[in-house]
């Protein structure tokens, strides 16, 4: 499924517990990774080497049995396995095509991607399955960076001057 912006920050701050895979990609790949860590977060603890685990594409690509293996894997903590691949592209959509929906563990995947187009396989995967949510991070329009300025000042107890507001535009 396609996760919308507007259900974004919920689903950072109380992933689903149904969901074991997460596909963030765009042409915003600062954002990206920052998603990416935020959701990292929320699932484990990222310090954990025994409960934290980050993949290059390469290596699942060479071993695509490492992914149900290490989804599998118990933490010593008892809280959810999170494991980050970075820099995914449709090569690894067959690695986790079979694993999404019916691969055992309950490993949290979180995966990140540079701009997938629309027949991307990767993307395809993730938005059909039942089991995981593809997220896209596109560029911020003026009005969001505006939203975003006010939602700051106001919180410090500021006001800009629309004028000066202009210019985000």
């Amino acid at each position: 499924m396609i996760l919308k912006a507007a259900r974004l920050d919920a689903f950072l701050r109380k992933p689903e517990s149904s969901i074991r895979g997460v596909l963030i990609y765009g042409p915003d790949y600062g954002l990206v990774q920052e998603r990416s860590k935020a959701l990292a977060a929320a699932a484990g603890d990222p310090a954990d080497p025994f409960a934290f685990i980050v993949f290059k594409p390469e290596t699942l690509q060479s071993d695509p049995a490492r992914l149900p293996d290490e989804a599998a894997a118990l933490t010593f903590s008892g809280r959810r396995r999170v494991i980050r691949v970075r820099a995914a592209g449709d090569a690894l959509a067959r690695v986790f095509d079979p694993w999404l929906d019916e691969g055992i563990g309950d490993a949290w995947v979180i995966v990140e991607a540079a701009e997938l187009g629309k027949r991307s396989s990767l993307r395809a995967v993730f938005e059909k399955s039942r089991r995981a949510v593809a997220v896209p991070c596109y560029p911020d329009s003026g009005a969001d960076k505006r939203r975003f300025i006010e939602e700051v000042l106001s919180e410090a107890g500021l006001v800009a001057e629309p004028d000066a507001l202009s210019f985000i535009e």
